[in-house]
């Protein structure tokens, strides 16, 4: 018996020893210099993913050679579907059960492991951490609800093979997870991270209200599968000592004794239940329907999204959608670029005035319509038959075969063919056009900086983001201010005074200033064409209505 039992504890300190090792090695960093630089806007274009997450398949005999271990890799948001708890992998002919996970220990070590709280606004899907004061959403206002607890970031998992498996549980698993998508606005210093849209008819009336966000923090929670008995019971059981999956019968049933592992781990809780996350930074645009949509919400996001990839000459990994809270129903959407540091579309999306109207006519043309009269074409060039409410050939796709049943392009023709001839106004500043505008009359120093900026506002430019800043550094205040994702811009709008030898020797030497703290210089002055200068800048004032 006390050899049995010195046994038992030997095992069951090197299986622990083994755990820590497997961590040790397996762990990785994801910072990176180039990532850190594209996110901040220093390498625009350039791709410098994330280490995606990987799944451990365990190595056997195929015939009489021995197989070594393999691991599979998946980008992140992916690997929360594919790698959840108790997930199937098909692997080489084999199938293999995830039924571990890499733990994320405490920064205080031993058993403990690292779990995070957050709060998600439940009316419009915004994260937030955990901080004091924090009673209401900063995205929309709403009262936040209770905290979640538990949350575990998902690492490396590992697998088991699986020879058998009932029919009924297969489908069961088949069923997939329900996932809770929440996001959060960057801030770069003093520059915001989001930038507020209307798309509007000619009458003044909006359509859509839009909201852009450059390198904005996504998280996906895993937080139970699609047919769990309760939908209140969240989670998963995790044996916080091997990070194994447990069942609700084992996590009753089991009997882990702490004391035969390490003394220090005797009052460690073994057991817990946890929601395994993924998280990174994505440019991405929340988009919400001025109006009620009942359920066609569901048909004009697939749209949105199928002209938007066609219209930018995007592959249909590039751009996706996901659905985000609304109380109101009016099918507040999250669109997504997949590449790290954007390709650039969404940005145009709420910054080329005629974007979404694109997009909407490439719709039109997707589902089947002409764009110009909404009549119906029955399917697409060279199809044979008729579509009736959607293909493959419009807005069906092996992505959203849990929504097949909402879909229906009729449904959406009226839509598109009104938003295919309205026109998208972006605010600055983190504001709406209108707080915009409104703000820099008040803050503007003379009638001609008001005019300029009228001027702008008249022809669907880009307003500036701040008015009067002081630069410290540079003892310079520019009259007008655009914080541009590729730097700093100075606006000075200059009157008759500045025509003088003295002022202008000032002006140049502040300007001087700002040009060695890393700031771009524009002058506008009062009698030349605003016109053919901004045509030549329009990374800054933006292409204007057309």
């Amino acid at each position: 018996m006390k050899r049995a039992a010195e046994n038992r504890e030997r095992e069951a300190r090197d299986r622990l020893k083994l755990l820590r090792n497997e961590d040790a090695e397996i762990g990785q960093t994801d910072f990176y210099s180039y990532r850190y630089l594209a996110s901040e806007g220093f390498l625009p274009g350039y791709s410098f993913p994330r280490l995606p997450l990987a799944a451990y398949i365990p190595g056997g005999r195929a015939g009489r050679a021995r197989r070594e271990g393999d691991y599979l890799q998946r980008p992140r948001f992916l690997a929360i579907r594919e790698f959840g708890p108790g997930s199937l992998i098909y692997h080489e002919g084999a199938r293999y059960e995830v039924v571990r996970i890499q733990l994320p220990r405490g920064a205080e070590g031993g058993a403990a492991i690292e779990t995070d709280e957050a709060r998600r606004c439940e009316a419009c899907g915004y994260h937030h951490p955990i901080a004091v004061g924090t009673d209401n959403c900063e995205g929309c206002g709403a009262a936040l609800g209770a905290k979640t607890y538990g949350l575990v970031r998902l690492q490396t998992v590992h697998t088991r093979r699986r020879e058998r498996i009932s029919s009924d549980e297969e489908e069961r698993r088949r069923s997939g997870f329900e996932l809770e998508v929440s996001y959060r606005y960057a801030t770069h210093g003093d520059r915001p991270g989001r930038i507020d849209a209307t798309t509007s008819r000619a009458d003044g009336s909006v359509r859509l209200e839009l909201t852009y966000g450059d390198a904005a923090l996504i998280r996906v929670a895993n937080v139970g599968r699609r047919r769990r008995k309760d939908e209140h019971d969240r989670g998963f059981w995790l044996d916080t000592i091997q990070g194994r999956w447990l069942s609700d019968k084992q996590a009753a049933d089991a009997t882990i004794d702490a004391a035969d592992l390490e003394a220090d781990l005797a009052d460690v809780q073994t057991r817990a239940k946890v929601i395994p996350y993924v998280e990174d930074t994505r440019n991405i645009v929340v988009v919400r329907h001025a109006e009620h949509l009942d359920d066609t919400a569901t048909s004009l996001r697939y749209a949105l999204e199928r002209g938007a990839e066609a219209w930018f000459q995007l592959e249909d990994s590039e751009l996706t959608t996901d659905v985000l809270p609304d109380p109101a129903e009016r099918g507040r959407v999250l669109f997504t670029e997949s590449a790290e540091g954007g390709a650039g579309a969404l940005r145009r999306l709420v910054l080329d005035p005629g974007a979404i109207a694109a997009v909407a006519r490439t719709a039109l043309e997707r589902c089947h319509f002409d764009p110009d009269t909404g009549e119906d074409l029955d399917h697409a060039p060279g199809a044979s038959e008729r579509c009736e409410k959607a293909c493959y050939d419009c807005l069906l796709s092996y992505s959203n075969q849990l929504d097949h049943t909402h879909i229906d392009r009729h449904a959406i023709r009226d839509l598109l063919l009104d938003l295919a001839t309205c026109t998208t106004a972006a605010g600055s500043g983190g504001r709406t056009r209108a707080d915009a505008r409104t703000i820099l009359d008040a803050l503007a120093d003379s009638s001609l900086e008001r005019r300029f900026v009228e001027w702008l506002d008249e022809r669907g430019h880009r307003l500036p983001d701040r008015a009067q800043v002081t630069v410290t550094e540079a003892n310079a205040r520019p009259d007008l201010v655009y914080d541009l994702p590729t730097g700093r811009v100075a606006i000075f709008v200059d009157g008759p005074v500045h025509d003088a030898p003295a002022q202008a020797d000032r002006d140049a030497a502040a300007e001087e200033r700002l040009w060695d703290g890393g700031w771009t210089v524009v002058r506008i002055r009062h009698d030349e064409d605003w016109a053919a200068k901004i045509s030549t800048l329009t990374s800054v004032f933006g292409e204007g209505a057309r």
